[in-house]
């Protein structure tokens, strides 16, 4: 099944994710990890291509023009859709032509969206950044669960990596569902991780001796296994392990998605000055983490 219209609004019939196509390779691996996401989920894939922001000109854009742009994007869809159908055959798939910028119709269509699926950067990226316009645009405005893939996606069949999903506080439980319901999907191992540091002693640079307190690792052991103990027997047959970690989490997490297939973070938007931001360690796992990387939002 199959259409070329305008993205949707308004809340959908059931479940879906989107992903954002602009033919590059990093949007195509997007596509793959997308078509597998909806497949695990019995969801429908919607291919979604957005225009290029416009850029000041002398020449004025003419109708002619943005009828152009509109037919472009609605072919790069149905390639892309095209593409999902052949990899799982019998998936619903939707491919979407927006007559608006890729980052405007990806965050408007992530308000109803069970997933949001994007690459690190398209076709108007500059050569050697990191993560490119629109990624960082939905990391920081997405309303739902946003993944940014990262690296080759797996073929069918294949081991799956492990899941990793990383605790801040007590609480924040949205990301740990989406770890333990990705992880009995994929079939992967699922590590929780906390990390937390010693308190700076006024006047020192110097941290306290790892050896000197004790209550602090005693208090990240019960934060992980209270948090994770209930999720244990809602999903018996995921293999979980956690681990507390003095230190960077940031660091710690960049180190882990050398052998993991996925990173799960927690999104809390930040209103600040200067916009909406994401946390300096989601920004840094964003931008250095050598797997795929989830944000989940958080109150």
């Amino acid at each position: 099944m199959s259409e070329t219209n305008e993205p949707r609004t308004g809340t959908p019939a059931s479940a879906r994710v989107v992903v954002g196509v602009d033919g590059s390779p990093q949007s195509l691996h997007a596509l793959d990890r997308a078509t597998d996401e909806a497949n695990r989920r019995g969801a429908e894939l919607e291919v979604l291509c957005g225009t290029v922001p416009a850029r000041r000109s002398v020449v004025p854009e003419t109708d002619a023009d943005r009828e152009r742009m509109r037919q472009a994007t609605r072919e790069v869809a149905e390639k892309g859709a095209e593409r999902a159908r052949e990899r799982v055959p019998g998936l619903t798939v939707i491919a979407a032509g927006a007559s608006e910028p890729a980052a405007d119709a990806l965050v408007r269509a992530s308000h109803t969206a069970d997933l949001t699926v994007v690459g690190t950067r398209g076709h108007g990226g500059f050569r050697g950044l990191l993560l490119g316009s629109v990624s960082l645009r939905l990391a920081a405005h997405a309303a739902g669960p946003l993944m940014v893939v990262r690296g080759e996606v797996p073929e069918a069949g294949a081991t799956p990596g492990e899941t990793v999903v990383g605790l801040k506080r007590a609480g924040e439980l949205e990301p740990v569902e989406f770890a333990f319901r990705s992880a009995r999907d994929t079939g992967s191992t699922l590590w929780v991780v906390h990390a937390w540091t010693y308190p700076m002693l006024p006047g020192v640079s110097k941290r306290l001796s790892p050896k000197e307190p004790t209550e602090e690792t005693r208090s990240a052991e019960r934060l992980l296994e209270e948090t994770v103990a209930p999720f244990r027997d809602r999903y018996p047959d995921v293999q979980v392990s956690a681990e507390q970690h003095q230190g960077s989490a940031a660091e710690q997490l960049i180190k882990l998605s050398e052998t993991a297939d996925l990173i799960v973070l927690g999104a809390r938007r930040d209103h600040r000055r200067l916009g909406l931001q994401v946390s300096p360690v989601v920004n840094a796992v964003l931008q250095h983490a050598k797997c795929s990387v989830a944000l989940i939002p958080v109150p």
